[in-house]
């Protein structure tokens, strides 16, 4: 079936269960999902029973597609998201950032838990991500990638007032340069080494695939880490799954007022231009 008939069919079904025009989309990382409670959820859909779209396997993603509202603004929220390493393809990735763009979405933010690589940083840290990095090659990027070189996929005045507001709430958010690695394990010391040489300040293994999808489908985009833990090169260092979730969620109720007062000052049109 062409992609643009899977793609009725999947939003055909979202309006019979009460999604509708939104302007903003989020999607919740590992730990994330208890920012879902932010919105008001008008309706609540698990991913396995939407036609045609990804279901999330991983410990920490809830699976769930929310049509939702917060102070007049319409959000739609994948809480919990899927990756490349489940088995899914680029083009399957990108699907929900195809679905919420018919739905009208301009506005993409998106979370993730990051392994620390700036020894200045702590874990339990917010990152606002200026760049990315992926070091894995373009062709893996498919048509993600095509005709992208130089072309800025972090929006500046959408950084700017996150970080405003952060310094505003006495909350304060590091920034830096994202590196994306496609998992599942978690990367090797010599990766480490490879990734801090080329500049990156954190790792994870999502979210640049959904910027790159979200940019090419003309959505201002910004990217938030929570920085799980920090590589400080001890032999006997080590990183648990349930210690990373953990740590996300735990930093979860601080990041959600942030993203609530970054959609209310965009929907008011007060955001940094």
């Amino acid at each position: 079936m062409p992609r643009h008939e899977l793609l009725s069919e999947t939003t055909d079904f979202l309006i019979t269960r009460g999604f509708s025009t939104a302007r903003f989309g989020l999607i919740l990382g590992t730990g994330f999902g208890a920012c879902a409670q932010a919105v008001e959820q008008k309706s609540v859909v698990p991913y396995r029973f939407i036609p045609h779209f990804p279901s999330s396997t991983v410990k920490g993603h809830e699976g769930n597609l929310i049509y939702g509202g917060r102070d007049e603004a319409s959000v739609i929220v994948m809480q919990g998201r899927v990756h490349l390493y489940e088995g899914y393809d680029i083009r399957q990735i990108a699907y929900p950032l195809e679905v919420m763009r018919r739905f009208g979405v301009e506005v993409l933010i998106v979370t993730n838990a990051a392994g620390g690589l700036n020894p200045r940083f702590e874990t339990g840290d917010l990152m606002a991500t200026r760049h990315h990095i992926h070091p894995i090659g373009l062709k893996l990027m498919g048509d993600l990638a095509a005709g992208t070189d130089g072309d800025p996929c972090y929006d500046d005045a959408l950084r700017e007032s996150f970080l405003q507001i952060s310094i505003q709430e006495n909350k304060p958010v590091q920034q830096g340069i994202l590196a994306w690695m496609p998992g599942p394990s978690f990367e090797t010391r010599a990766e480490i080494s490879l990734l801090k040489s080329l500049g990156a300040d954190a790792v994870t293994m999502s979210t640049v695939p959904e910027v790159l999808a979200g940019r090419r489908l003309g959505m201002r985009t910004a990217a938030l880490s929570c920085i799980s833990n920090v590589w400080t090169g001890r032999k006997e260092e080590t990183v648990d799954t349930e210690d990373v979730v953990s740590t996300v969620e735990s930093s979860a109720g601080r990041c959600s007022d942030l993203l609530v007062r970054l959609i209310r000052l965009v929907h008011q049109g007060n955001a940094c231009t």
